[in-house]
């Protein structure tokens, strides 16, 4: 019996487009708000299918062989970095090689770890990404002085006008807004199908 191996390593989306896919469990460091309002824990992304690759993709962006998934990226104008899941500290030397060898493809995406976002931006003007924040986030994560996106927004939340907060994302499952979350200016466009996707807009790592 052959060893598991996916089709491709990118996973895909009509909103975000290309992603790497990586595992909740072992993965994330989520909010109440955000464990609450997980999208990853259900539909397509939380079938054992999808779970299984999500594992694969994990050890692979570990190892020092990344030609195939350089090559999927070479072809792509944006990959979104754990489009599920959250990156860990053995994933940092594979993101950087891929950054160096996909220097037209931006590499973007978001994070609850400071020691990650620290430890990425500000390296190659082709990886980029935002601190996620929410209104359960600890203190310690709301002091971070680079550039931050809040979400889940729910509906009882208040965004303080701050600047270092760049895209916001309103609480929604299933590609609607979900009821009584009033829209706020910095609100992700691509959430209210106002635009085809991220590929359009680019708000996330225009920064």
């Amino acid at each position: 019996m052959k060893p598991y191996r996916p089709g491709t390593i990118l996973s895909s989306n009509t909103k975000c487009g290309h992603s790497i896919n990586l595992p909740i469990a072992g993965h994330c460091r989520p909010t109440k708000n955000c464990s609450h309002t997980c999208y990853a824990r259900k539909g397509r992304t939380a079938l054992p299918s999808n779970k299984r690759k999500q594992v694969w993709v994990s050890n692979y962006l570990k190892g020092l062989d990344l030609k195939e998934l350089i090559e999927e990226c070479k072809t792509k104008k944006a990959v979104r970095l754990s489009g599920t899941g959250d990156l860990n500290k053995d994933h940092l030397l594979g993101i950087r090689r891929l950054a160096r060898a996909c220097p037209d493809t931006m590499l973007w995406g978001m994070t609850r770890k400071l020691e990650i976002a620290k430890a990425l931006n500000g390296k190659y003007p082709n990886l980029k990404l935002m601190v996620s924040i929410d209104s359960s986030s600890p203190a310690e994560i709301q002091k971070y002085q680079g550039t931050l996106c809040w979400g889940p927004r729910l509906a009882t939340d208040v965004v303080p006008k701050d600047k270092r907060i760049h895209t916001v994302f309103p609480y929604h499952n299933s590609g609607r807004i979900v009821n009584g979350v009033p829209e706020d200016k910095k609100d992700c466009q691509a959430v209210y199908h106002r635009i085809p996707g991220c590929h359009e807009c680019g708000r996330c790592w225009n920064w």
